[in-house]
Order: structure tokens, then C-alpha cells, then sequence
């Protein structure tokens, strides 16, 4: 017998289902409130006078052509060193290749903003780097503005373009290049025509991926940028100031470029096959690797990285555990206790306690989205995916000014709350969840939900029995990497914290600013540790059924 379709059929199935009916019209009031209501409440609020003195000022304008080039000449360097460190580890034969990875793995225990901060004990004015290169060769760096910024920005967002990739190259059958070596082809012109193009997928998604992180980013154009000033950093500077119509005009502005980037993605991708899962054996065959001179060169350029990346996390754990270091090298944990174990200072435990609740929540609704959306008919099904989907497409920046704009005044003000941080963190999370568990729900036969169902089990008791011990991999998976994020979150919930719930990456920024690098350092220590400790102990209650350090 055939199924029945339509709107009415599909509204009179959920009208008998009160579990599913629930879920729907949640999931509905949440994206509705959190999603869609804000991005309408900052479209408003910028007003045609605030547009008006944004394109009659220069300074705007700079800052949007800033933004623009920063972030891409950011995203060209960390896909390419992205891309070299992930195909040495994976068609090379070079030594310490689990090394390598750990190192890749580092940065993502810190927020950005601490790579500005490590550069600046480096690099900045006073720095160790800066200093030496004064005294011994009478050279002053200046570093600050575009050289500065470029370089870190390069660096914090680097192992995510690595993740990018290595996804993608691992997933590379040996097949085809082994067909073009016996046809002939050989050393770079293997590599240009095969290699190269059946990584490109991976190759664009890295570089989108990390344009979009340097648009919104906050935190280092703040610390490294001087007169450099980034739409970020103008953002922050109008919403101090108490002018949100401005704010409204240029968070706009910024989501311009990233609806383009993610345009960009799927117009390119979309151009040619990339399928590489033939179906034909491939027992047997190994992976075609590089010359042994070309080895040598893909260690070095792997050692030189891991040294900054390593030279950048020493020197911030020497100030967390010397009085000055520098001027006072005597071995102290009194930045640590005052700043993390203190009472008065709850900056880490409030990170802690707030990503562990977005993060448990970001994955519980993405679980609920992915199965309604998926599994049960009802009118409106195209909306709530577009919603669900849509933050990811969102700078961080412009999630919280569209929060922090909405809920600071009627009818629902939640400003200064811990809910409204914890909402942000959410949005920007919670996509990537959804996504992932759409697809594991597509990969499930559903005759198993509804064998459930004809035994008597509603909606709930099928999503809590049933679905969620068949995607326990996936759900955890999701959950390790929105807390990681969450932990990390800087330009999502700068204008949404308070004194009583300030977290560690905004007081690791603060502290920086302000030029007391010990307590920044510090804070920074404290927060990965927090996050490593966490990743451990979810490490040792799930053990195989997650991998969270294999990068």
C-alpha cells in the first residue's frame, strides 16, 4: 500500500503523535526565537541613517578591506601549511609522525586569542624575541597591524585547516595514482593531476573554513591588529559606545563575505566528481610515497612548524609559572591560584561549567532536529533544516551582536544571563552536530524505529531506547567537539559576558590588553588543562567508542 503524502496527511500524522508533536513545535520556538527573530530584530535596528555614515566614512571602509584581506591571506597560509603538514604525515615516510599530530593537536586546547598573546611575548615590544634581536643584531621588530595579525591568525587556524585535509587524503584510495604511476606519470606531475585534485574537496572546505574564522575574528586583531582595525574590532568598539544601529550595519556587512564564501563552496564543488570509494578492492595496494630528498624537505618544514607552535605554548606556561619571567624567573604558582583556583577569579570554572551545559544541550537538540527532520513528516520540514543550518553560515561576531541586540531590551531580555552565553555557544555548535547526525540517521534503517513504534514505543521512548545507543559514536564525537569549541569561544559571547559570568578566553584577552601577561598566561594554562582533563576523563568512560586525540 502506498503511503499517503501531502500536508494535510503529514499534519494529521503529527496531530496523533504527541512525543513528535512536542519535539516539532520546540525545535520550531527555538530556532524561531534564537535564529530567526534576531537576525530581523539587527536588520531593523540598523536603520538607513546608520547605513548612511557607514559608507560615508572612511575609516568603515578600511576596516571592511582590512577584514577582507587579512582573512584571506590568512586562510591561503594556514591551507597551505595545512596542507603540506597533513600530506608529509600521510604520503611521506618521514620520521615522528605521531609527534606531528600531537602537535597539531595543541592549538586546539587554546582559544585564538592565546596565539596573539604567546606572539606577544615573542614578538610584541617587550617580547623575548623582540629583544634579543635589539641587543644582539640592534634590529627592532614592529610586527604590529597586518605582518603581526597575518602571522597568527596563520597559526591559530592552521590545525584546523589540517583537520580539514587529512580527512580527505586519508580517504584516498591508492587506485587511481597507482593507475597513473603505470601509465607514466611521476613526482609532481602524480601529484598535480591526481593527488592534488582528488584532495581538492578538502583542500577548498579548509580554506572557507578558516576565511570564516578570520572574519570574526575578535580577539587577536584586537591584540596584535594597532591601527589596524578589523569590522570585528569596530563591532565591539560601537556596541562599548552604545550605538547597536552601527554595530547592526557592519555585523550585516560581515555576513556579506561569508554567505559568499559558503556560495563560493558549493559552486565549485559542484563542478566535478571527486569519488574516489570505487568498490574495487584495494587489498594489497600501498600508498604511493615521496623521494627520500623530497622527505627530507617535508620534515624540516613539519619540525619548523611544530617549533613555533611549541616555542608559542612554552613561553606563555614559563610566565603562568615564574613571578616575570624575564626579569624574575623565581618558579611561582600564585598567578595560578589567584586567577584560577581563586573564588574571586571563576573565570576557568565558569568556561568549564558553561561549555559542558551548551555542549550537552547543542547535541540534544541536534539529536531531536536530525531524527524529526529525517524520520517524521510534518509541513514546514524545508524552514527548520534551513534554520538549523543556517548559524553555521554566521560569523561568531555577528551571533552575539544579533543576541546582545535582541535581548537586551523587550519583550524577552536576557542580557547579562547565563543563559544568552550559553544560547550562543549553542548556535554555533549545534549545525555541525545536526549535520552529522542527519547523516547517521539516513545510514540507519528506519524499519528498526518502526518495529519500536509497533510494539507500542511513542517518539520518546524510541529516540531514548532506541536511536540514541545506535549513534552513541556519533553523539559523543559531536559533543567532545562542541565542548572543545565552547571552551575555546571568543568572538561568539564577547559582548554577551559579564562580571559574574566572565570565562577564560575573554579574561585571557583582557589580562593581555591590559599588559599583566603572567595572569593571561595563566588563564590560558588553567583553561587547557580544564579541557584536556575533561577530554581524559570522557576518554576513560567511553574509551573505543570515541576517538578524541586521533588527528
Amino acid at each position: 500500500m502506498k503511503e499517503k503524502k501531502g500536508t494535510r496527511e503529514s499534519l494529521s500524522r503529527l496531530l496523533k503523535d504527541p512525543s513528535s508533536l512536542v519535539l516539532v513545535l520546540t525545535s520550531f520556538i527555538v530556532l524561531i526565537l534564537f535564529v530567526i527573530y534576531p537576525l530581523i530584530v539587527v536588520v531593523f535596528t540598523s536603520g538607513f541613517d546608520n547605513w548612511g555614515t557607514f559608507f560615508s566614512k572612511p575609516r568603515y571602509g578600511r576596516a571592511l578591506l582590512n577584514t577582507v584581506v587579512s582573512s584571506s591571506l590568512s586562510a591561503v597560509t594556514a591551507t597551505v601549511i595545512g596542507f603540506v603538514y597533513a600530506y608529509a604525515i600521510h604520503y611521506s615516510n618521514i620520521a615522528g609522525k605521531k609527534f606531528f599530530r600531537i602537535i597539531a593537536f595543541i592549538p586546539l586546547l587554546a582559544p585564538s586569542v592565546m596565539s596573539g598573546l604567546a606572539f606577544l611575548l615573542l614578538f610584541g615590544r617587550g617580547g623575548m624575541i623582540s629583544q634579543w634581536m635589539n641587543s644582539v643584531f640592534h634590529i627592532e621588530l614592529d610586527l604590529y597591524g597586518l605582518p603581526g595579525l597575518w602571522i597568527v591568525q596563520t597559526i591559530s587556524y592552521f590545525p584546523l585547516a589540517y583537520m580539514t585535509i587529512t580527512g580527505v587524503l586519508r580517504s584516498i584510495s591508492p587506485n587511481l595514482e597507482i593507475a597513473a604511476q603505470n601509465l607514466g606519470a611521476r613526482g609532481f606531475r602524480l601529484f598535480r593531476t591526481i593527488t592534488f585534485k582528488l584532495a581538492l574537496p578538502g583542500v577548498i572546505n579548509a580554506f572557507l573554513l578558516v576565511a570564516i574564522n578570520c572574519f570574526a575574528d575578535f580577539g587577536n586583531p584586537k591584540l596584535i591588529g594597532g591601527n589596524y582595525s578589523l569590522l570585528a574590532v569596530e563591532i565591539y568598539g560601537e556596541i562599548i559606545n552604545n550605538e547597536p544601529g552601527l554595530a547592526s550595519v557592519m555585523g550585516i556587512i560581515l555576513v556579506i563575505p561569508a554567505l559568499l564564501v559558503f556560495w563560493l563552496q558549493n559552486k565549485v564543488l559542484s563542478k566535478g566528481s571527486y569519488s574516489t570509494v570505487t568498490g574495487k578492492p584495494v587489498s594489497g595496494l600501498k600508498q604511493i610515497t615521496t623521494s627520500r630528498s623530497t622527505d627530507v624537505l617535508l620534515f624540516i618544514f613539519n619540525a619548523l612548524i611544530s617549533v613555533f607552535i611549541i616555542s608559542m605554548f612554552a613561553i606563555t606556561v614559563l610566565f603562568a609559572f615564574t613571578k616575570n619571567f624575564g626579569r624574575d624567573n623565581t618558579f611561582t604558582l600564585d598567578h595560578l591560584m589567584k586567577v584560577v583556583f581563586s573564588s574571586s577569579s571563576p573565570a576557568v570554572m565558569n568556561s568549564l561549567v558553561l561549555s559542558l551545559v551548551s555542549a550537552i544541550l547543542a547535541v540534544a537538540f541536534a539529536l531531536v532536529l536530525a531524527y524529526i527532520v529525517v524520520r517524521k513528516p510534518f509541513p514546514g520540514k524545508k524552514l527548520l533544516d534551513f534554520s538549523a543550518v543556517l548559524p553555521i553560515a554566521l560569523p561568531g561576531t555577528f551571533v552575539g551582536l544579533a543576541l546582545i541586540v535582541t535581548f537586551s531590551k523587550g519583550p524577552v531580555v536576557l542580557q547579562g544571563s547565563a543563559v544568552l552565553i550559553v544560547m550562543a555557544m549553542l548556535l554555533k555548535q549545534m549545525p555541525v552536530g545536526y549535520r552529522g547526525l542527519t547523516a547517521s540517521f539516513k545510514q540507519v534503517d528506519k524499519s528498526i524505529e518502526e518495529a519500536a513504534t509497533n510494539l507500542g514505543a511513542n517518539s520518546r521512548k524510541t529516540l531514548t531506547t532506541i536511536v540514541f545507543p545506535m549513534l552513541q559514536k556519533t553523539i559523543v564525537a559531536n559533543f567532545v567537539y562542541a565542548f572543545m569549541k565552547n571552551m575555546n569561544t571568543l568572538s561568539t559571547i564577547i559582548f554577551l559576558i559579564t562580571p559574574k559570568w566572565v570565562v577564560a578566553a575573554v579574561s585571557i584577552f583582557n589580562y593581555a590588553e591590559t599588559g599583566t601577561y603572567y595572569w593571561a598566561a595563566a588563564v590560558a594554562v588553567g583553561l587547557m588543562g580544564a579541557t584536556l582533563g575533561t577530554l581524559g576523563i570522557i576518554k576513560l568512560i567511553f574509551r573505543s567508542k570515541v576517538k578524541i586525540f586521533d588527528f
